[in-house]
């Protein structure tokens, strides 16, 4: 880096002026110095040190000389210029024009040596922002042509809003082709700026660091970000994805919701310094389906399954195959049927931006019933043997291309797969071969949603490179290509809960993931129901539910149904660790049914399926072998219909 030079050489006036659009209030002056003396190129000039400017860079195929010094305008210095011949260049580089406006303009000494060049037909002004690596043009005016026309004149230009940085690039080139001695040949001298430093900022940086986890549960504690840089004195401004936050302008920020956040460092000499880009996540709080609550008669055994509530559609499957077999899958995990024609899937191609037309949208249409999935598929998919609920000759994606699912309600995206203007070359993956998840990407893969993921991403990511899909790795799982294992069907569920009786005496038999088993009470009972919902974030969710006693339950265990027709139905032990007796009284030579189903209304057991005299009958139920539960006894003739209710225990 160049040592600091804030000493701005002022002009002299001398001689006749011939001034086109001339500003005196030059920020820089590059007056090409007076030190050395004949031909001297560039770099023997720059490393002498013998440039006005030393705290500039200065490169080219041009040289420097002092025949024909510039004279005829105001402030032109004399002495050394560059001399610029068919196919050379003059650059500067290290110019800050971070603090610059378009009213701002660039001024230089232009010399030609014929007549009929008009200056703009061969030697071309152009500026770079991004160190070289593309340059534009910057247009002005024609000089004057005809007879007594080659001379020394002071041009102005505009400066670019391209061109307002804090590294800014001029150069001046030729581009005539021909020999050294082609005409026209062209000289620069005395370039300068109505704005600008010539303060080396160098490349300042500033990093963020962040104290918490960047993805995490509504209500948690956010992440902190703090910013360091080396820019001098620095000013600090906050921004996410749409644009500057109002009031975050200190090097400490605490995100209040999902986005990306980044920051800029800058200071009143216009050295600036952007910091990387970070991502935060906020899953929302869980929410549940409503639970039925659940009826039965003391000691019935009833069961019950909490269902994860989703916040919108999500895309729950992804498919990158050969050739064209594409196919995406949506998935309606809410609690409620969804009226499709709300929905379009947008695709934003090779880096495309959000902000532009995307790629190509796909409208959709019919109702998609809860728990049911919508499986799109290109026009020429082969590789599913099911039939999708969409063929589209748009649904063509590699894995560099973005999805979005789009709500046209709320003009806002439910989901989005990978990052939206941002190419990440071949796809976004994990190449960490150190990691857990090496070789994990969305190219040529099958990507399954997991599990726990009850929320869609609706803040773009908006980060660069192959690591730009954040998500990639905590939310879905991989196959190999071609692989449709599970396309068609999905769910959402939690790890496995947690279940316990909140008030009453209802009793939990067992569970399993997100369903229950409860044996009834002689009280109405609460069961609460916690679970972790997705381990990616921790997140974690509580619901409950109610056990009620039914109203139509017989007032005391293993009593008959009513006697008034003098035909008692009874049971005894009841309840019954196994053999049970059922006694119940025909009125007529009749042919009579004694089964015995399970409460999903099963047969279980036959105990008398043909004629009976008339009279008292008892028949004995070996109920051993059957599971602990609550059964129904049906005694059914052609007159009439009974029916108890039998509890099976464990010894």
């Amino acid at each position: 880096m160049k040592k600091r030079n804030n000493t701005l050489k002022q002009l002299v006036a001398t001689g006749a002026m011939a001034l086109i659009g001339f500003v005196s209030n030059g920020q820089i002056l590059e007056t090409m110095g007076t030190a050395g003396s004949g031909t001297q190129t560039i770099a023997a000039r720059e490393t002498a040190g013998n440039f006005a400017l030393t705290s500039l860079t200065y490169t080219g195929t041009a040289d420097m000389r002092t025949t024909t010094p510039s004279t005829g305008y105001s402030g032109a210095s004399g002495s050394f210029n560059t001399l610029i011949q068919a196919q050379e260049n003059f650059e500067m580089q290290g110019i800050n024009a971070a603090s610059c406006l378009v009213t701002d303009s660039i001024r230089f000494g232009v010399f030609k040596t014929t007549n009929a060049s008009n200056g703009i037909d061969f030697l071309v002004l152009e500026y770079s922002a991004n160190n070289g690596a593309t340059w534009s043009s910057i247009s002005y005016p024609a000089l004057p042509t005809g007879s007594g026309t080659a001379k020394w004149y002071l041009v102005s230009a505009a400066l670019p809003s391209g061109a307002l940085v804090s590294n800014l690039r001029i150069r001046f080139r030729s581009t005539l082709v021909g020999t050294s001695s082609s005409n026209p040949q062209f000289r620069v001298d005395d370039i300068a700026t109505t704005c600008g430093s010539t303060t080396s900022c160098g490349e300042p940086t500033a990093t963020v660091a962040v104290t918490g986890t960047n993805i995490l549960c509504e209500g948690s504690t956010m992440p902190q970000l703090d910013v360091t840089t080396d820019v001098t004195s620095p000013a600090y401004q906050w921004y996410d994805q749409n644009g500057a936050i109002v009031g975050a302008q200190s090097a400490t920020f605490t995100p209040t919701g999902s986005g990306t956040y980044y920051a800029i460092a800058s200071n009143a000499n216009g050295c600036e310094a952007t910091s990387e880009k970070e991502y935060v996540l906020v899953y929302p709080e869980a929410e549940f389906c409503q639970t039925r609550s659940l009826q039965g008669c003391p000691e019935d055994i009833v069961q019950a399954c909490v269902i994860l509530k989703a916040e919108d559609l999500i895309i729950s499957q992804y498919v990158e195959g050969t050739g064209f077999n594409k196919y995406l899958e949506i998935f309606n995990g809410t609690c409620d049927d969804i009226d499709l024609s709300n929905y379009e899937l947008r695709a934003y191609h090779n880096g495309a931006p959000l902000t532009g037309s995307p790629t190509y949208s796909i409208p959709l249409s019919g109702t998609l019933f809860i728990g049911d999935v919508f499986v799109i598929a290109h026009d020429s998919a082969t590789v599913w043997s099911g039939t999708p609920n969409l063929f589209s000759q748009y649904l063509q994606f590699n894995g560099d291309d973005a999805l979005v699912l789009f709500k046209l309600s709320t003009s806002s995206a439910v989901d989005i797969f990978g990052s939206v203007g941002n190419d990440p070359g071949s796809s976004w993956r994990d190449s960490d071969p150190l990691s857990a998840t090496f070789g994990w990407s969305t190219e040529n893969k099958t990507l399954i949603r997991k599990l726990c993921v009850y929320s869609g991403i609706t803040a773009n990511p908006n980060l660069a490179g192959i690591s730009g899909f954040p998500t990639l790795i905590t939310e879905w799982d991989t196959l190999t290509t071609n692989d449709v294992t599970d396309l068609g069907a999905h769910v959402i569920t939690a790890a496995p809960y947690t279940f316990t009786v909140a008030s009453g005496d209802a009793s939990i038999q067992s569970s399993t993931n997100n369903c229950v088993t409860l044996e009834v009470g002689s009280l109405n009972s609460v069961i609460n129901a916690i679970g972790t919902l997705c381990t990616v974030a921790n997140c974690g969710g509580n619901t409950s539910f109610n056990v009620t006693i039914n109203e139509d339950c017989p007032e005391a265990k293993g009593l008959t149904t009513s006697k008034a027709d003098g035909n008692a139905l009874e049971l005894y032990p009841n309840p019954t660790t196994g053999d049970a007796i059922v006694t119940f009284t025909t009125n007529s030579d009749e042919t009579v049914s004694v089964i015995l189903f399970d409460l999903s209304g099963k047969e279980r057991m036959v105990l008398n399926n043909g004629y009976l005299v008339k009279g008292t009958h008892r028949l004995q139920a070996d109920l051993s072998k059957l599971a602990a539960g609550t059964y129904i006894i049906r005694v059914a003739s052609a007159s009439e219909t009974k029916t108890l209710r039998v509890v099976k225990t464990e010894k």
